[in-house]
Order: structure tokens, then sequence, then C-alpha cells
């Protein structure tokens, strides 16, 4: 069998990245194309194709070099053989990262073999998964802050302006985030801080050529909150970015909602990533009652 080999992820790799992913049901951020390119260099990402399977590489902190799940449709027991085989050529057992919850059933049962392995949860890593419908229109009792807050920031600017990001907006946009990495020095850990602006910087210079799908919100002529994401599944998008003014209470829902009424219709959830354990932004996503926090695990698998 041909030995599996691994390079950066480029651009051209993407549509086959989608290609494979969209024909899954699985919903993780992890699976994201754009997510994939847009922090390939903070992770080292490299992929393999092979049998119809996605293979990832990454080196991840107090991991080291570490695979996803394979990713396809195909006999997935001889992937992670393949796999195995892989990492033990380089005398090192298969670390793999980021199992999702809805993807444990699938490892479980491609072969006896991996009935058993122990699967560890990291909660820092868990993602927010919300019913599309439910951000559209706030609705419920859990919600009523964030409808008031928005229907406030409606009442006194009903004049904003909602627009696609596009080459014609999206050196405002950067200009926008390079703002907002300012006023976040105080409240946001540094190296978070720097790593996302390098995978925002990276996305809206292959903007559209990376599938990126995303608006932005100008009150008072200026930008004052942009979304941007892609697709992971057919069912669910990933919003990688999300940026705004804070000055503007219940900015994030309009920009949230502006989005996917006139860019996402038709699906179905809304992957609106982790929290890395950073308490103020675990608050601010429990705040919007996920309808499913998707748990991560890790597994180390023995040499064959």
């Amino acid at each position: 069998m041909t030995p599996l080999t691994f390079s950066p992820i480029a651009l051209a790799d993407l549509p086959r990245v989608r290609s494979i992913v969209e024909r899954t049901p699985y919903q993780s951020c992890q699976l994201s194309a754009g997510g994939l390119y847009a922090l390939a260099e903070q992770y080292d990402t490299h992929v393999c194709f092979a049998d119809g399977f996605l293979f990832v590489r990454q080196q991840r902190r107090g991991v080291g070099t570490c695979y996803f799940m394979p990713v396809g449709v195909g006999r997935l027991s001889e992937a992670l053989d393949r796999l195995r085989e892989h990492a033990a050529a380089a005398a090192s057992p298969l670390a793999l990262w980021g199992i999702a919850e809805d993807m444990v059933d699938d490892f479980r049962a491609a072969a006896p073999r991996y009935a058993a392995v122990e699967l560890t949860p990291h909660r820092d890593w868990a993602e927010y998964i919300h019913a599309a419908q439910r951000l559209l229109t706030l609705q419920g009792k859990h919600l009523q802050p964030k409808r008031n807050a928005l229907n406030q920031l409606l009442r006194s600017h009903a004049d904003f302006r909602y627009e696609a990001i596009s080459e014609a907006n999206v050196a405002e946009v950067l200009a926008f985030q390079l703002r907002q990495v300012e006023e976040q020095k105080e409240r946001t850990p540094r190296e978070a801080l720097e790593v996302e602006h390098r995978a925002i910087r990276r996305a809206l210079k292959d903007f559209t050529a990376a599938g990126f799908v995303g608006g932005l919100i100008r009150i008072d002529g200026g930008v004052a909150a942009f979304a941007a994401g892609c697709p992971i599944s057919a069912s669910t998008f990933d919003i990688l970015f999300e940026k705004g003014d804070r000055r503007y209470n219940g900015v994030f829902q309009l920009v949230e909602r502006e989005l996917i009424r006139a860019e996402l219709q038709g699906v179905a959830y809304i992957n609106r990533e982790e929290d890395l354990g950073i308490a103020s932004l675990r608050f601010a996503k429990q705040a919007l009652h996920p309808d499913r926090l998707l748990m991560k695990y890790t597994a180390t698998l023995p040499n064959p």
C-alpha cells in the first residue's frame, strides 16, 4: 500500500476538501475548508487525499504532531490503519486530535480494535451549534435580552446598511479589524488575539478564492461589524470570524441576522466555534444558548 504523503494546505486544495466534507453529516468547524486554510500558519496544517478520504496533519501545543480522524466515503478502518502506519514510520503512536462528538460512533464502529479506545474530552474546544432559524429570529425567553438589544439598536439606527464582503470593501473590513485588535488588547490574551488576526488577514486576502462568505454592517457610513465564514457540510455553516463595535449594543445579533438573511438561505445550522477556555468568550457564547455543545476528544492509537 502506497504510504500517505502530506503537503501544506493550499488554495487549490480547498475545493477538494469541500467536496469530501460536504458528503458527510459532520458539523465540526475543524472540517471547514476556509478554517483549515486561514489557520494553516498557526497549526502547520498539511493535507493528504487518498482512497476518497481527507487526511489532515497539524502541530498542536501540548500534543505535538497530531491528525484528524480521516473523513470521507469508504472504509474508515482501512483509512485509520494507513494513518497508523504513517505515524509508525516516524516511530510515533498515532495521536488523533479533535474527534467531534458526531464522529464518535463512526470511529467506534470502524473496527473492533477501536471500540474500546479511550477518548479524552476537551471542553475548551467544544463547539457551539445553533439552529439558523433561532439566530435569525432570536425567539424564546432565553434570548429575550439579545432580542431587546437588537430592537433597541434598530430603533436608534434604523438607517443601518448591510453589504456582502467583496473586493470593493475588503480593505475597510481589514482596517476595522485592526482597530478591533487595539481595542481588545486589554481583555483578550495576546497570543489568541495575534492568532486570530493572522487568520483574518489571510482569509481576507484570499476571500473569494478560498470560498468565504461574509457581510458587514454600516452605521453612519462606517463599518460597525462584520462576520465571515464558509460551509462545513450541506447543513452547517461555520462563522469563523465575527467582530463588532461594542458601542453599538446588539450589533453582533444584527450582523448575524443580516448574514443569514442575505447569504445563508437554506442553511439549517450555524457553528459559532469554540470558546478556547477564555472566560469572557465562554460567557458571550453561552448567552446565546446554543442548541448543541459539540464536544471534542483526543485519542492515542498504538503502532500497528
